[in-house]
This record gives structure tokens, C-alpha cells and sequence, in this order.
């Protein structure tokens, strides 16, 4: 007969052990969505993007996002949305993304928008769709 104690430590271990799969797991679903076309394009964007750039500081990090959150973080295949969180030597703030797939030319950056944690009343667009009229939104100039 196995004693309670015995019991209780192999029910710890297992907590543990699919715990620590769950969190695997997740990042490893997280790692392959950063490894992605649409991902890179709307970081090499940011920090290409001498504006972004001069607000948050270098180097420009990713500081996750949550994946759990399927109404600002998805992508079906031809479409992605993402809210990333991102971080500077300057400044912390939130960059999001929406991109589309175009069968001949890859995935295309339809709309760069960041808003830094000192003034969140603001999003300063960096890319804007091309078919899109002024918004009260501010726009920073390269």
C-alpha cells in the first residue's frame, strides 16, 4: 500500500512535469510565430523606422505577446494581427501589426501602428494602409 505522503509527492512531480510541458509548449508555438514572414517584416519595419527608433532606442526588443488573446493575436493563413510588446533603451511601449499573403508576393505589411507607455493616449503610425485617408492618429515622418 502506498502511503499518502508517497502519493502526494508523485502528485507534485506530475503537476510539475505538465506544467513545465504546458510552458514548453507555448513557447515553442510563440518561437515558431517569431520565426515567421509576417512577424520579421513588421519588426525589420519597426526598427527600420528612424522615428520608432529615436522614440524607443536601441536596440528595439521583442517582449512578448499573448498568444491566448485570439482577438488581437491571430493569423488564419492569409491574414495576421498582432500586438507585441516591445522595449528600447529609451523607452517601452506596444507595436502592432496587421499583414495580408499575396500568393505571388508573400506576405505584405499592411499597417505598422506603435504606442509608447509615456503617452498612451497616442499611436503614432508608421506604415498606413495605401488606401487610407489621414486619421486623427499622429504620424511619425522618417
Amino acid at each position: 500500500m502506498i502511503s499518502n505522503k508517497s502519493l502526494a509527492k508523485i502528485a507534485v512531480y506530475v503537476g510539475i512535469a505538465g506544467i513545465s510541458s504546458v510552458m514548453y509548449m507555448r513557447w515553442k508555438i510563440e518561437e515558431r510565430i517569431r520565426n515567421t514572414d509576417y512577424f520579421r517584416l513588421a519588426f525589420s519595419a519597426l526598427r527600420g523606422h528612424k522615428g520608432a527608433v529615436n522614440l524607443l532606442g536601441e536596440p528595439i526588443k521583442d517582449m512578448g505577446f499573448d498568444i491566448s488573446d485570439s482577438k488581437h493575436n491571430q493569423c488564419d493563413g492569409q491574414t495576421a494581427q498582432f500586438e507585441v510588446a516591445v522595449k528600447g533603451s529609451k523607452n517601452r511601449g506596444t507595436l502592432y501589426f496587421w499583414a495580408t499573403r499575396n500568393n505571388e508576393t508573400g506576405w505584405l505589411l499592411d499597417r505598422l501602428e506603435l504606442e509608447i507607455k509615456a503617452e498612451p493616449d497616442k499611436r503614432f503610425i508608421l506604415k498606413r494602409p495605401i488606401n487610407e485617408s489621414s486619421s486623427p492618429t499622429a504620424s511619425l515622418q522618417e
